[in-house]
């Protein structure tokens, strides 16, 4: 990735960098999250709380810092994600937390609404 592309998708809005992630985990049938005796999670402003993922490696080691900085990058894949994860978000009633970055926060969707959006 040249540091342009990734400089760039930090920079971008809360929606566009969601269109980025789906089209990044498309492209690579993985997404990415962050691990380390569990999953990171980020809390939105109601409270309820989404597994946070990113649209690959890089961007997810870039926000391994402060609350997230004992953990490592870790994949998903897609199929997987999309096979198993989705419903046991839906049961934990948990969102998904899309793609935060050093400079803004994540974008919080429904499971079954990004999982509509993944091929």
């Amino acid at each position: 990735m040249s540091s342009g592309k990734f400089s760039g998708a930090v920079d971008l809005s809360g929606p566009d960098r969601v269109q980025y992630f789906i089209r990044k985990a498309n492209e690579g049938q993985e997404l990415w999250g962050l691990y380390v005796d569990g999953w990171a999670d980020a809390t939105d402003q109601d409270g309820k709380k989404g597994l946070v993922v990113f649209p690959d490696e890089q961007h997810a080691r870039l926000c391994a810092t402060d609350k997230w900085a004992q953990h490592s990058p870790k994949s998903i894949k897609l199929s997987s994600f999309k096979d198993r994860w989705v419903d046991k978000l839906v049961r934990m009633k948990m969102c998904v937390a899309v793609f935060p970055t050093p400079f803004d926060g994540p974008v919080f969707m429904e499971p079954t609404a990004l999982k509509s959006s993944l091929k």
